[in-house]
Formats: C-alpha cells, structure tokens, sequence
C-alpha cells in the first residue's frame, strides 16, 4: 500500500480560545441533533488538551474557523474529529499527515490509536495503521510503525545485522522462541554499524519487557532486556511505545 508522505499543512496549528468555543458549540450541536462518532462527551478531555497546549486545529480556509481538531498526537490514543458538515473532504487525513510529520521530527516512530467508533478502522486503515491484539472485543487499537530507509555511509565493509526480539521470559529460557526476526544490512565503519533501514521495537513483549537479541555478521553484540543501560550504549534509542536503532555501536568483547 503506498501511504501519503507526512508533511505539516498551512492549515493545522496549535488552537486558541476562539477555536475551542467554536468547537465547543458544534460538538453540543452534533450531539443534540445524534450524529454518529461525534465527542462531545470527552469535551472536558478536548478542553484539557487545549489548556496544557496539545490540541491542533484545522482551520476552513474559506471560512477561517476551525472544523476539526485532534489531540493525542497518534503517539497515544486520542481523538480526531471533523465537523459533521465538512467531512468527505479529506480533512482527516490532512490532519494525520500533519501529525506524522510532527512525530517523525520528535523522533516518535512508533504510533499507538485507538480506533473508535469501529466505522473508523477503514480510514486508520487507509493511514497505514494496523490493528492488534489489545483490548477486548470492542476496544479497537491500532500501531504504525515508522519504518524508513536510511542511508549509511559508502566507506567501511559490509555487515549483515539479525534483530531478534523477544518476551521477557528469554531471560532464563535460552529456548524461548523470538516474536519477530529483522535481517537487515549496513557499513561498518571504525566500530560502528549504519543500517540501511531504520529498526523498530516494542517497550513490552506479551506481559514483560522486551528482550533484544543483536547479531552482527553472526557474532552476537548483545541479548539482554532492550531497555538496560547496555541497549543504550550499543545505539538502541527510545520512543514512548518502544525502541529504535539506526546506528549500533560495537561492543567490548572481552577475551
């Protein structure tokens, strides 16, 4: 599936008070009038967001008021609402684009929704969000994962790097099988690994933390819980829903 490149738009920015008290009287009018996937009911949730500064707005060009707002910034579940009479426009995604951008500059690469009312999964969908597992029967919740080329450098050698991730039970089970498994090349410059692609990992694995086992061309760097201070060193960077690492750094091999 070919997904939009994330850009900011002209048209989202941060919302001022004048927005807020004009969305306020559309969602008590959607309510009222019984339109579907409206939220007038977390208004009090919307209002805090604007007050601590987190709540973006799109702003009708024409009309120069805001029809639709977001907070939560995908990062974790939140709400995205376009006014009932000026959806269909691609608003939404507009705003989801924008919110991607703002994600990949925090350097934010894993995304967490949930996807509610469950008529919106085709459009989360659409945006490059997978449903998982969490939550129960009606509790819909979906992660993108910000997968990106890199370019590594043209000096260095080859290296074949594995990735293994795994549930905390690896600890103490050496024969815990992993719960996903990376190939992914790079150069190998003076001690460092540039990947081709950047790698990505969730915080936790089932009920514990995420072990992360790293094979560089089939020497093993690391295995270990991928949140210790060692993951660090060796280039594992953290998000809030989990890990990243473009660049790893060569361990001390004692001999």
């Amino acid at each position: 599936m070919s997904l939009p490149e994330p850009h900011l738009s002209p048209h989202v920015r941060q919302s001022t008070d004048a927005d807020v008290a004009a969305i306020h009287e559309w969602l008590q009018e959607q309510d009222v009038a019984g339109v579907h996937g409206t939220f007038n009911c977390n208004w009090r949730l919307t209002k805090k967001s604007h007050d601590e500064g987190r709540l973006l707005v799109y702003i009708d060009p024409v009309s120069q008021t805001a029809v639709a707002y977001q907070w939560g910034g995908l990062v974790v579940p939140g709400i995205l609402e376009v006014r009932n009479d000026t959806r269909g426009r691609g608003i939404g995604q507009v705003l989801v684009e924008h919110c991607l951008a703002l994600a990949r500059q925090a350097r934010e690469h894993i995304l967490c929704i949930q996807c509610k009312p469950s008529t919106s999964i085709p459009f989360w969908q659409r945006m490059g969000f997978e449903l998982t597992d969490d939550g129960g029967p009606h509790q819909h919740y979906a992660m993108r994962l910000m997968q990106e080329k890199l370019e590594p450098p043209d000096e260095g050698e080859p290296a074949e790097v594995v990735f293994e991730w795994f549930p905390e039970r690896r600890k103490w089970d050496a024969i815990t099988p992993a719960r996903s498994r990376q190939m992914v090349r790079g150069m190998q410059p003076d001690g460092e690994v540039w990947l081709e692609e950047r790698v990505l990992g969730l915080r936790r694995i089932g009920d514990g933390d995420a072990v992360l086992r790293v094979t560089v061309n089939g020497q093993e760097w690391y295995c270990d819980k991928a949140k210790y201070e060692a993951a660090e060193d060796l280039g594992v960077e953290r998000c809030l829903n989990g890990f990243f690492i473009e660049v790893l750094c060569a361990p001390e091999i004692s001999e």
